[in-house]
This record gives structure tokens, C-alpha cells and sequence, in this order.
């Protein structure tokens, strides 16, 4: 009967042995699909941020490119106007000195 009662008390020890082997097994494998999750969140927020940034980056060249055009084209605006005005005095230097023949 001792037999059987050591033999027992070795299956249960085994056992025991056993289940705690799979137990730090499964936290082993916990621990690094953990540390994967992490990293891998980690390289998506990185990525978010390096898309973010090259949108904002985008975003202001087309903001600087849009004020460029609207700046030029005010001063080609502000050149015709300039040409019209002088047209515009011209012509009418040219009515009053015509004026002034017609009346003399």
C-alpha cells in the first residue's frame, strides 16, 4: 500500500510540475504577444503621426503656393489698373488740349 501511496504522491508531484510549466508557458506567451501588440501599436501611432505630419506639411505648401498665385495675381490686377489709369489721363490730356485747339 505504500507503494501505491508513494507512486500517487509522484503522479500528483508530476502533475503539479506539469501545470505549473504550462502556466509559465502561457504567461511567456502572454508576455510576448504583450510586448508585440505594444510594439506594434506603437509603430501605428508612429505612422499616424508621420502621416499627419506630411498632411499638414502638404497643407501649408498648398496654403503658401495659393498665397503666391493670389499675391500675383493682385499685382498684375494693381499693373492693368496702373496702365488704365495712365491710359485714361492720357486720353483725356488729348480731349483737353483738342478741346482747347477747337476753342481757340
Amino acid at each position: 500500500m505504500s507503494e501505491l501511496w508513494d507512486r500517487a504522491k509522484q503522479l500528483a508531484k508530476e502533475a503539479g510540475i506539469a501545470v505549473s510549466d504550462a502556466g509559465k508557458a502561457v504567461a511567456d506567451s502572454t508576455a510576448e504577444v504583450t510586448d508585440q501588440a505594444a510594439a506594434a501599436a506603437g509603430a501605428a501611432w508612429d505612422a499616424t503621426k508621420e502621416t499627419a505630419s506630411a498632411a499638414a506639411d502638404g497643407a501649408a505648401k498648398l496654403t503658401d503656393g495659393a498665397a503666391r498665385a493670389a499675391t500675383e495675381a493682385a499685382d498684375k490686377t494693381a499693373a492693368v489698373a496702373s496702365d488704365a489709369v495712365k491710359a485714361t489721363k492720357a486720353a483725356t490730356a488729348e480731349t483737353v488740349e483738342a478741346a482747347k485747339k477747337g476753342l481757340a
